[in-house]
């Protein structure tokens, strides 16, 4: 029998790690291992513009493979600083004795909520991080949408509360993360 999971939704961008000690301390309270889906956010127009526009200026230049490169939305930097962040993430879920799997996917939010919870009956609750939650990528009737269709619990979080808590703790005195009350 496999044991219960938690599904981590969260950007491949620099918030990757928004939300995870909270994910992995409920993981710990409910005896679960911990699934990390890193999504891919679509690029905005504007990004998608900048990119083609340094890419002709490469090419202009001769540099063919690069303005490849750059029109194609590689090479933006995140891939050494994701690896870091995702590192940080297993070290801390190990220490609290929580199992961490990380998987990738290059569908949107919803899309790859469903795709990944169609194969994987382990999935017991879906929790969305707050880069998540408070995208423009991410309409109320998409989350909507995905609450009633995806047939497990969906959990937010937002900025604000994670920021509360931080503020909450650095006035007792405490160390810097976030750990759910008792009565959640």
């Amino acid at each position: 029998m496999n044991k219960r999971q938690l599904l981590f939704v969260t950007y491949q961008n620099e918030h990757l790690d928004e939300g995870i000690s909270y994910t992995i301390e409920l993981a710990k309270a409910m005896i679960e291992d911990v699934v990390v889906l890193l999504v891919r956010k679509k690029d905005s127009l504007k990004e998608q513009f900048e990119d083609i526009m340094a890419g002709v200026s490469f090419a202009e230049e001769g540099e063919h493979e690069t303005a490849r490169r750059i029109t194609n939305g590689e090479g933006r930097g995140l891939a050494a600083d994701l690896d870091k962040k995702i590192t940080e993430m297993v070290v801390a879920s190990s220490k609290a004795g929580v199992h961490l799997d990380v998987q990738n996917t290059d569908k949107d939010v919803v899309a790859g909520i469903r795709s990944y919870l169609k194969g994987n009956a382990t999935i017991d609750k879906v929790v969305l991080s707050p880069a998540v939650t408070e995208s423009e990528m991410l309409t109320t009737r998409d989350l909507n949408r995905l609450v009633r269709t995806a047939s497990r619990p969906i959990v937010t979080m937002t900025r604000q509360s994670v920021q509360a808590a931080r503020e909450a703790r650095v006035r007792k005195g405490a160390p810097l993360r976030y750990v759910p009350s008792a009565g959640y």
